[in-house]
């Protein structure tokens, strides 16, 4: 289980990239067609570098603009991140925080591999759920990044399209409502 410091270093983590859009590859017959910024999979200091250089070039005041008005300017500019590519950055942080080298590339994760064998382990016993687990849902489209159990509440991360980019939120894993197809771990969390 996670004490409270290790949660509040990786909510200060998480922090960095909420309200970014959701952004993702254009993929057809398996071949990337349009590439995007990072692909969706870049960490928060790349995406924040390369927002700044854009409005930079555009000569646009980042002071004066508003939380939408950045997430428009973004958005415009296909900077943001995929689940995938936030599940993966937020686990190799936290794999850092509890003294585990997580070998992971970004750019070449997605929901269905992070919640597959080999890489991860279902949970089947909720009572083991904990910091850094994996919700599987849309079958394997999507992911999100458990943050925090408390008891059968969940809070978790995740970017999505539906959700207008990367947010918190909190779901109860008893609700028949909640798309739970799973929840994993990466075996490189094990002990």
């Amino acid at each position: 289980m996670a004490g409270i410091k290790l949660i509040d270093k990786l909510k200060q983590e998480a922090n960095h990239y909420l309200n970014l859009p959701y952004m993702i590859n254009v993929v057809r017959d398996g071949k990337i067609i349009k590439e995007r910024f990072l692909g969706g999979k870049g960490n928060w200091k790349d995406i924040d570098k390369e927002f700044k250089r854009l409005a930079k070039i555009e000569k646009v005041n980042l002071a004066k603009l508003t939380p939408q008005q950045i997430y428009n300017f973004q958005k415009k500019h296909k900077i943001g991140i995929d689940c995938s590519g936030l599940a993966t950055q937020l686990l190799i942080f936290y794999g850092n925080l509890i003294g585990k080298k997580i070998n992971l590339n970004p750019r070449k994760t997605s929901a269905d591999m992070l919640t597959s064998l080999p890489l991860s382990q279902r949970i089947i016993d909720f009572d083991l759920i904990q910091t850094g687990d994996l919700i599987r849902q849309k079958n394997g489209h999507h992911i999100l990044f458990i943050i925090e159990k408390k008891g059968k509440i969940i809070d978790y991360i995740d970017s999505s399209f539906d959700g207008r980019g990367v947010k918190y939120a909190q779901a109860n894993l008893s609700d028949p409502l909640f798309d739970n197809q799973g929840i994993f771990r990466l075996n490189q969390l094990n002990n």
